[in-house]
């Protein structure tokens, strides 16, 4: 038996918190700082940065993508979880390809 019979549950979770971490390194570097009410980001996120902590502005848009990527991590995990708890198949512990 090998160490990751199925690798693509782990690969998977580490590039949905790969994602979540860029975009917020995109949001930290391009937010503004002030609200800016033409623009829509009117709603205030703390967000911190190795040791740098900012109070960001974002739009419905960041907002709702922040919170989409959350829950592709979610998924991906609990995937990874429910595939590593499930009980082995009969007939062998992996499937061959």
């Amino acid at each position: 038996m090998q160490t990751f019979d199925d690798v693509k549950r782990v690969l998977a979770s580490v590039a949905a918190l790969a994602l979540f971490a860029l975009n917020d390194v995109r949001m930290f570097h391009s937010l503004p700082r002030t609200p800016d009410p033409g623009n829509g980001q009117t709603h205030a996120l703390g967000l911190q940065l190795m040791d740098a902590a900012q109070t960001l502005y974002a739009s419905g848009f960041d907002i709702a993508l922040r919170w989409g990527l959350m829950g592709l991590i979610l998924i991906a995990c609990a995937w990874a979880v429910a595939e590593t708890l499930q009980p082995a198949r009969a007939g062998g512990s992996a499937k061959k390809r």
